[in-house]
């Protein structure tokens, strides 16, 4: 719109006289439409990617947590294992007919006036060939 002062104090509002349209007009509005659309596309894949990344490293993380605690069980559970063979095995030391059995057997102990014989654990039958 166009404003026109008249001669007097008064001011009429016109319309502005339509030039003519320019044809590349239209065109360089969708070549900025593009590009716009372009970028806001790259930061859209720039930021996927981004995240991306991040969901990756923290799968990883959880992965090697998840390890970590796996191996820490089992070390947990053979702890657990061999604690309970050691409550066990105090429990039968204080037994007097066990302690005597261990003692013999390893330290070759005897009563007095009593013989030991050494076997071999792995006593093997010999054949005679003819």
């Amino acid at each position: 719109m166009e404003v026109r002062k008249l001669n007097s104090n008064v001011s009429v509002l016109q319309p502005k006289k339509s030039q003519t349209p320019n044809p590349n007009h239209n065109n360089h509005k969708k070549v900025v439409h593009r590009r716009r659309m372009a970028m806001i596309g790259i930061i859209f894949a720039i930021i996927l990617v981004v995240f991306g990344v991040q969901i990756f490293n923290a799968h990883r993380t959880y992965a090697n947590t998840m390890e970590q605690i796996e191996v820490s069980k089992q070390k947990l559970d053979k702890q657990k294992s061999t604690q309970r063979d050691l409550k066990l095995e105090v429990n039968q030391l204080h037994d007097t007919n066990y302690l005597e059995k261990y003692i013999r057997e390893k330290y070759m102990y005897s009563k007095p006036g009593e013989q030991i014989y050494n076997l071999p654990d792995d006593v093997k039958t010999t054949t005679i060939q003819k």
